[in-house]
């Protein structure tokens, strides 16, 4: 009976701790200063709806998107961006990849999003180590985001 108490009790704090990760996740991500909804289409005409953080860097925007295979939607999208400073306003953006600006975005997140990014990076990796619920180094481009028309 004691021996199987303790297994209970040891799965539980186990259970305990992996709730508590992927609670502070979402957690962190949410209370990022600029989130952004992105309407992904996707090939079957579906449309997938990304919450996702935004740095600016002079006159463009700069997502990455968890999403290694975000090549088809980078040309055919519409973002909403929203802020709690500010009312939400729907806009067109030109998205175009960007591998060599991984460096410089990566930095932009970091002052940023601080510690909830220093999390997020942590869970999930970077270009330069595995993460831990991953266990793969980070593989996602930066996309730059120029508007070209306000939405309707």
């Amino acid at each position: 009976m004691r021996i199987l108490r303790k297994l209970i009790i040891t799965i539980g704090a186990i259970a305990g701790v992996i709730a508590a990760l992927v609670g502070a996740q979402f957690a962190l991500i949410e209370i990022g200063k600029d989130v952004v909804v992105v309407h992904e289409p996707t090939p079957s005409g579906a449309i997938h709806r990304a919450r996702l953080w935004i740095v600016d860097d002079g006159g463009v925007s700069w997502i990455h998107p968890g999403n290694a295979n975000a090549q088809w939607w980078v040309q055919h999208w519409t973002r909403t961006r929203s802020s709690k400073s500010n009312a939400a306003a729907t806009s067109r953006y030109r998205a175009q990849a960007d591998p060599a600006a991984d460096p410089r975005v990566h930095r932009l997140m970091r002052q940023k999003y601080g510690f909830a990014n220093w999390w997020d990076r942590f869970l999930t990796g970077t270009d330069a180590y595995p993460g831990l619920l991953t266990g793969k180094n980070c593989t996602t481009v930066p996309i730059r985001l120029e508007r070209i028309e306000a939405a309707p």
